[in-house]
């Protein structure tokens, strides 16, 4: 009804007027009555009485709008496409699965498992783009990046009424990662001619690996008693997976964020006891975003500088700082304050943390500990031993003692009366 142009179709509004869709409004103008623009069934109906090129033209459009519109309300996350299926080359259980909480009633337990998948890319090829007319290259202002960019829908903003256009964004790592405004991309990006575009895309397409890994954190099991609580720890929308590992094991639950686990951990009072040497330690707070506390008051935990991700330890007072600096520890002083960084060599953190590690061991393994001691405390069940015959244990009352029992009862019922 705007004059835009269809793919294959000459004349859209005139195919839409065929199917009998528009009406004459009330001051004479030809529109589409409010009812008519979400019957769905009945304009797949009035789309048979078209010729067949101008059914297959207008259906293409109609569905590749719906595609679309799914994708872009995934990535606002306001979209549950019930249950998925993780497809991946490889699925595997990184750890001993966790119980994270136990209904008191039935007995019924989720469970937390960490699975690590090996997922194939799916990078966007650039002979495949140039070769679609809708398709545009745009260069970031900001740096030498490429960006592949196609017109998608128009959507209304619900605050102010405008009507803005949606750009579908994607780079060589793969189709459609991101949906983007006009004015958005405008401002971060130039349009170029894809000639430009072409040798850095092919060469960024070239360090795209066939396989990636990929951590997935999944709560199986009794999920029901706990769903409002993960509602309110997890902002986007929580959709079901199901998946089978490389041992045969079939899963079926809800998959968390990377961001969301640390704070359900806490929430439920769970920490990661897998995690006793530095590399599982380390390994958890990059990969899990968990915050570790040691000894002495002191926080580890990933944090960013320079635009680059590191893992920060925060001592407490001026002795630890000391101390800190004969581990491996990066010792770097801004604007004033002393601040110690994790190395990024593998090895070279390992070794780092694990020295401050011997000095100031982590609180929630000195909470374990104590816990096992406490336990150990408790004498063992002797099972040896008869067991014992209530009969014999209890003494009848004599005759004399149980009515006076009565009669002072009695009195007190008297005078409370």
């Amino acid at each position: 009804m705007n004059g835009q142009v269809i793919p294959n179709l000459e004349d859209p509004k005139r195919a839409l007027d065929d199917m009998a869709l528009v009406k004459k409004g009330s001051e004479g103008r030809e529109e589409i009555s409010e009812s008519e623009k979400t019957n769905i069934p009945r304009f797949l109906n009035r789309l048979l009485s078209l010729e067949v090129d101008r059914q297959n033209a207008l259906f293409d459009y109609f569905y590749q709008t719906f595609l679309e519109t799914i994708e872009h309300l995934k990535s606002k996350g306001k979209i549950d496409d019930g249950m998925e299926d993780l497809k991946a080359i490889s699925v595997m259980v990184a750890e001993p699965p966790h119980v994270l909480h136990s209904d008191p009633l039935t007995g019924a337990q989720t469970v937390y498992y960490k699975l690590e998948l090996t997922v194939a890319t799916h990078p966007a090829k650039f002979d495949e783009l140039s070769l679609n007319e809708y398709i545009r290259f745009y260069q970031n202002r900001s740096n030498d990046s490429y960006v592949a960019v196609r017109a998608t829908l128009s959507h209304t903003d619900p605050e102010t009424g405008d009507r803005f256009q949606m750009f579908s964004v994607s780079r060589p790592a793969g189709y459609n990662l991101s949906y983007i405004r006009e004015n958005e991309l405008v401002q971060k990006y130039k349009l170029v001619p894809k000639s430009r575009a072409e040798s850095w895309w092919l060469y960024e397409e070239s360090k795209i690996p066939a396989s990636e890994k990929r951590t997935v954190h999944l709560l199986s099991g009794a999920l029901l008693p706990i769903w409002k609580h993960l509602n309110a720890l997890q902002q986007t929308g929580l959709n079901i997976v199901r998946t089978t590992t490389n041992d045969g094991m079939r899963l079926v639950g809800v998959n968390i964020s990377a961001e969301c686990i640390t704070e359900i951990r806490k929430h439920f009072g769970i920490w990661r006891s897998a995690a006793t040497t530095a590399e599982e330690i380390l390994k958890s707070v990059n990969d899990d975003y968990e915050n570790i506390d040691l000894l002495g008051d002191i926080k580890v935990r990933k944090t960013r500088f320079q635009g680059t991700s590191v893992v920060e330890v925060y001592p407490s007072t001026s002795e630890q700082i000391r101390e800190f600096r004969e581990t491996e520890l990066i010792n770097i002083v801004q604007n004033g304050k002393q601040r110690f960084f994790v190395p990024e060599n593998e090895e070279i953190a390992n070794i780092a943390f694990g020295k401050l590690l011997k000095m100031y061991p982590p609180v929630h393994l000195l909470q374990a500990s104590v816990a096992t001691e406490s336990d150990n405390n408790f004498p063992p069940l002797d099972y040896a031993n008869e067991p014992v015959v209530l009969p014999t244990w209890i003494i009848e009352p004599l005759a004399t003692e149980v009515a006076l029992v009565s009669t002072q009862g009695q009195a007190v019922l008297k005078l409370v009366n």
